[in-house]
């Protein structure tokens, strides 16, 4: 853990040695955010059934642009993903949020944060102990329940939609079960962002978790009735399927897909990786200019605002940064738009100093 007095060090040094010290690549431009946005809700986080709608301010097209958005373990607050959620939806598309597991997040109409840090700790471990009285296979039927009832409320013809699936962690290997057990209907595209192999594939600080759930629920249906991609990998039906992993990510091996990589029946499908980038790899001297490739990359509000070592316990902080911009909405833009997903291509730009950012790898190459 970097002191104090480090940091203040490098952002004295930094303004007389910027070659040494240099920033990340800022936002890129998005010309087709034209589109103002508002949000409604349904349901109820409690019930496992809360919906949030991101809605386009705009004429609904005769086919319109459906993105269903799963989020990570007991991180069920649209607000930990507002910025994704925002920038696609001013571009255009309609975004639904589904709150999949039962928890105690406020039932807001709009995305808000969940507090200080100790409250939103307390609101994040009450989420996961009460995940684990649910199992994965009921919390995905129940999810495409609530999303089209909510689909129903927004779009004049629901069933004229395409559709396509974005998750992150649980979510992500939620979304590579949805056809699985939802069927494949119109969807047509995955992104799966540092998604986890199963549902029983606990990393090490949810263990704790799982002890306190099972002295109050003994059979645990969230691990004892697991969602696993090696069996759910036969829904997909030559869905296009992108999976994006961070080198540095704690909970997630490309090593673990590379495995299951016949489990998926899809043709079209890659492995995307992105590189952590710490100023020429010799050392962080700037928590908020690493860009670390971490669980987290996909999450854009973060949970917590405590040392760098207690956020990557739960997978790294949330905020908005290149690993985000040019890599996870790169690859939900990019199948918006009808890409293939095993030929995405990314554009990582430089650092203020002319150096590249580490490119994202890709597996299997093309």
């Amino acid at each position: 853990m970097k002191s104090a007095l480090f940091q203040a060090l490098v952002r004295r040094l930094k303004p007389y040695a910027s070659g040494l010290f240099p920033d990340p690549p800022g936002k890129p431009p998005y010309p087709g955010e034209r589109f103002t946005v508002t949000t409604r809700a349904w349901g109820h986080h409690s019930q496992g059934n809360y919906v949030m709608a991101y809605i386009p301010d705009r004429d609904v097209p005769d086919r319109p642009s459906v993105v269903i958005y799963l989020h990570g373990f007991a991180f069920g607050n649209p607000y930990f993903y507002d910025a994704h959620m925002q920038h696609l939806a001013s571009q255009g598309s309609y975004v639904f949020f589904v709150d999949y597991q039962a928890d105690h997040y406020p039932d807001t109409q709009s995305p808000q944060p969940p507090g200080d840090d100790w409250n939103s700790i307390a609101q994040f471990a009450a989420a996961a102990v009460e995940s684990f009285r649910t199992s994965g296979p009921d919390m995905i039927r129940q999810a495409d329940q609530a999303v089209q009832a909510a689909m129903r409320a927004v779009l004049p013809q629901p069933d004229a939609c395409d559709i396509h699936l974005f998750g992150h962690s649980v979510g992500g290997l939620f979304a590579l079960s949805w056809p699985y057990y939802n069927g494949a209907g119109a969807i047509r595209g995955i992104v799966a962002a540092d998604p986890i192999p199963a549902t029983a594939s606990l990393p090490a600080w949810l263990q704790p978790a799982a002890r306190d759930a099972a002295r109050s629920l003994p059979d645990l249906p969230f691990l004892n009735d697991p969602v696993k991609a090696s069996d759910t990998g036969q829904g997909l039906a030559d869905i296009p399927t992108a999976i994006l992993i961070g080198n540095s990510d704690l909970f997630v091996k490309v090593s673990d897909w590379q495995k299951l990589w016949p489990n998926l029946a899809t043709d079209q499908k890659q492995i995307y990786i992105s590189q952590t980038d710490t100023y020429y790899g010799i050392y962080r001297c700037d928590d908020q200019r690493d860009l670390i490739a971490y669980h987290n990359q996909s999450v854009t509000n973060t949970l917590l605002y405590g040392p760098e070592d207690l956020q990557l316990l739960i997978g790294g902080a949330g905020l908005e940064n290149d690993l985000r911009w040019r890599f996870v909405w790169a690859a939900t833009d990019a199948m918006l738009a009808g890409v293939p997903a095993d030929q995405l291509r990314f554009a990582m730009g430089r650092w203020s100093n002319g150096k590249a950012v580490n490119p994202i790898q890709a597996w299997p190459g093309p």
